[in-house]
């Protein structure tokens, strides 16, 4: 059986690594990986507990699951790049892949994590999902139509080289790992904040698996109409916005709770490194005084 379906799965193009689109590619996605860790070393630096850093190695392990999701996604990471890394699956991975994982599944996921630490509503989490959506998008984009990698068979949603069915999936992994990080961090003291190290791989891969199967599933069964492809990415749209309301239900607090800042304040609040603002207690219920009621005698004849 397990040859059968290994030999269902669509073989890869064999197009060659172009160097100037590697390295410009590579420049574009460490730009972000720069900046998180000059934060995390910051906190470090100054005292604070470095969740940042434990993130961003969190998404260099991560990283590990781009062969098997291109293998079952049909993404093709061209072979023969100068900046090599790791081979896995026959697959071998350029430098922008540990970067892009630093950044958006480690990075992302303390960013999400701080957000929600501060106060997040199930609207505003809706919100930050559909924010990671256009993230993805935008970090995505340049390597495709450079042509530093590229997909292959029946893609649904597929406008500029861009698959749009992947970004509609990806947020769910840094979101998963900050309401991760935001239920665990509370008893990772000491030396087990290095626990949040596994988190990032782990949703890693249940985001993977959780949401993007009804579109592997379709991609591998040969040459499919993309009819069945486009309706298994509103199949897995579903399950990623079913999952952001899943993670609402344990996150989320009331719009009572929440304060009043900018976007710039949030984010500014978010990377300063300092502990998260305490949860806001529940709403309190205003009682009015009246007066004490009238005590009736008891055993005295009318």
């Amino acid at each position: 059986m397990l040859p059968d379906a290994l030999a269902a799965i669509p073989a890869h193009p064999t197009s060659q690594m172009p160097l100037t689109p590697e390295i410009l590619f590579s420049i574009f996605l460490f730009i972000p990986v720069a900046i998180f860790l000059a934060y995390g070393i910051s906190h470090l630096v100054k005292g604070k507990r470095p969740i940042l850093l434990m993130c961003l190695l969190g998404g260099s392990i991560a990283c590990v699951w781009e062969p098997i999701v291109d293998t079952l996604g049909l993404c093709y990471i061209k072979n023969g790049a100068e900046t090599a890394t790791f081979t896995l699956m026959d697959r071998t991975m350029p430098l922008f892949i540990p970067f892009v994982y630093i950044w958006y599944v480690g990075g992302m996921a303390y960013l999400s994590y701080r957000l929600i630490a501060a106060g997040i509503t199930t609207k505003g989490l809706f919100a930050l999902y559909i924010a990671e959506v256009c993230v993805n998008i935008f970090l995505e984009s340049p390597g495709v139509l450079l042509g530093a990698y590229e997909y292959y068979g029946s893609q649904p949603f597929d406008i500029w080289g861009l698959p749009l069915w992947w970004p509609m999936m990806n947020p769910v992994m840094p979101i998963l790992g900050g309401a991760l990080i935001y239920k665990l961090e509370p008893h990772l003291k000491g030396w087990h904040i290095l626990g949040i190290i596994p988190i990032i791989p782990m949703v890693d891969g249940i985001a993977n698996a959780a949401i993007a199967w009804p579109v592997w599933l379709t991609l591998n069964q040969g040459d499919i109409s993309l009819w069945w492809t486009h309706a298994a990415t509103l199949v897995t749209l579903s399950l990623a916005l079913y999952s952001i309301w899943m993670l609402s239900l344990l996150v989320a607090r009331p719009e009572s709770q929440v304060r009043k800042l900018t976007k710039r304040e949030l984010l500014r609040e978010a990377m300063s490194g300092d502990a998260p603002p305490l949860a806001g207690g529940p709403a309190s219920v205003p009682t009015t005084a009246g007066p004490a009621p009238e005590k009736i005698p008891v055993g005295v004849p009318g």
